[in-house]
């Protein structure tokens, strides 16, 4: 008897089912064991990259030890030398240190940024006169040419601070009473307001510079040689002017003048 065509078409089905499923297991499997046979290599690359790795720090090992050894005798030599020479030692270093503390103490520092508003030569020029006059204090060898130079010197730079601040005052004043002014657009209302913010810094380090000149000057001052200048300029100031007539007049009447050796003195006419 023959089976229904449904039953076979059914039975076709289930083996076609089946036959997908095995396939599909067979895939799962393969596909498990390939990672398992690829990874060993590498563990094994890094296994004995690390053994490598041992075995060269291994070695290194006692080269480090041995530089450390040769580091802490060569320390403690050095400490010992240093105690048994320590009584003479440590009173030169004493004195030295001394020597120094007083030499700092005689010799004036240059302030940091000396008068930085004036020009660069006068600035140069008035470092190197402050140097050599604080080496000549120093060594007690200050000459009045020196001190005379760096007076004439600090007159330069009076008379440039002076003219500046000069400048920027009138400066400062135009370019305030302009940004007071309401009818300025937004773009000129901020360059004058940056304008006067450099105006105002500018000004407030031609004060600072002010303060050192001053600084210098007192220090100038108690010098002796800048107190001899000052008597002889005294002395100059004092002295009247007088014409050559009356000159001889005020000689006719000194009349050791025309003696000599208790004799008058006699002109000869040729």
């Amino acid at each position: 008897m023959a089976a229904p065509p449904q039953t076979i078409a059914l039975a076709g089905l289930i083996l076609l089912i089946f036959v997908l499923a095995v396939a599909a297991l067979c895939l799962h499997v393969l596909g498990r064991r390939r990672p398992r046979q690829q990874v060993p290599p590498p563990l094994e690359a890094a296994a004995a990259g690390e053994a490598e790795e041992e075995e060269g720090g291994g070695g290194e090992r006692p080269q480090n030890q041995r530089r450390r050894r040769r580091a802490r005798r060569k320390r403690r030599q050095e400490e010992g030398a240093a105690a048994e020479g320590g009584g003479h030692g440590a009173d030169g270093d004493r004195d030295a240190a001394a020597k120094a503390a007083g030499k700092e103490a005689l010799l004036p520092r240059r302030p940091e940024f000396p008068l930085a508003s004036v020009a660069g030569p006068l600035q140069r020029r008035i470092n190197a006169r402050y140097d050599d006059l604080a080496r000549a204090s120093e060594a007690q060898c200050l000459t009045i040419e020196q001190v005379n130079e760096f007076v004439n010197c600090l007159i330069d730079a009076r008379n440039e601070l002076l003219q500046r601040y000069e400048n920027v005052q009138r400066s400062f004043k135009i370019k305030k009473a302009m940004l007071s002014n309401h009818r300025n657009c937004r773009s000129s209302y901020e360059r004058l307001f940056e304008q006067v913010r450099r105006l105002e810094t500018e000004r407030d380090n031609l004060k600072k510079d002010a303060a050192i000149y001053n600084y210098i000057q007192e220090r100038l001052q108690k010098s002796p040689a800048y107190k001899m200048i000052m008597e002889l300029s005294a002395m100059e100031m004092e002295a009247q002017e007088i014409s050559f007539e009356e000159l001889l007049a005020k000689e006719k009447e000194d009349t050791a003048f025309w003696q000599r050796n208790g004799k008058l003195r006699s002109f000869s006419s040729k």
